[in-house]
This record gives C-alpha cells, structure tokens and sequence, in this order.
C-alpha cells in the first residue's frame, strides 16, 4: 500500500520498451486444490483465506507467494529484450522482500 503498483505503471507508461512483472495476484487467488490440474475447477482463493484467518494462513501464503516470484523471475526475459543493448526488467516485488 505504498504505491508500487502505481509507480510501475508510471515506468511502463514512460519507458514501454522495459518488461515490467507485476504480482501475480491473480495466481494466488486461484490456487488448484484437491489435485486438481486446472485452476478455475478445484481451485482456492490462498489470498483470501490468509486475510480470513492470518494465523492459520500467513506462512502458507508467504511461501507460496515467494515461490511465485522467483518462478516469475526464473523465467526468461520476453523475446523482445533479447536483441536490445540493455534490456530491463523491473519487478514490482523482490523475492529478497519476504525476508522482511
């Protein structure tokens, strides 16, 4: 709530050419649950339940979050940076972040 998601969209906004990663909110409110493969069947709102009942959910959610991000940043840049000088990426969230 201190304006990273506003800040990011002034990068994009003013530097289009740079690959910006956002939190991946979507992903933690459709986790698949009960062994299913497909998130919209059989998922959980993990972000949700973390709010409802913080003690129950706080680590659960802090770890897949955290996993979540470095997956993101595990992924190889789009292809449109690979043939620019200096490509950028910038994360709205550093993994490093949940360490605090």
């Amino acid at each position: 709530a201190v304006g990273k998601s506003t800040f990011l969209k002034l990068l994009g906004a003013t530097f289009p050419e740079w690959h910006l990663v956002t939190e991946p909110v979507a992903q933690w409110q459709k986790v698949p649950a009960g062994g299913t493969a497909e998130a919209p069947v059989g998922s959980t709102n993990l972000l949700q339940m973390m709010y409802r009942e913080p003690a129950r959910w706080s680590y659960t959610f802090q770890t897949f979050s955290c996993i979540s991000r470095l997956k993101a940043m595990l992924e190889p840049p789009p292809e449109r940076l690979t043939g620019t000088p200096h490509p950028v990426r910038v994360f709205e969230r550093s993994v490093y972040s949940d360490r605090y």
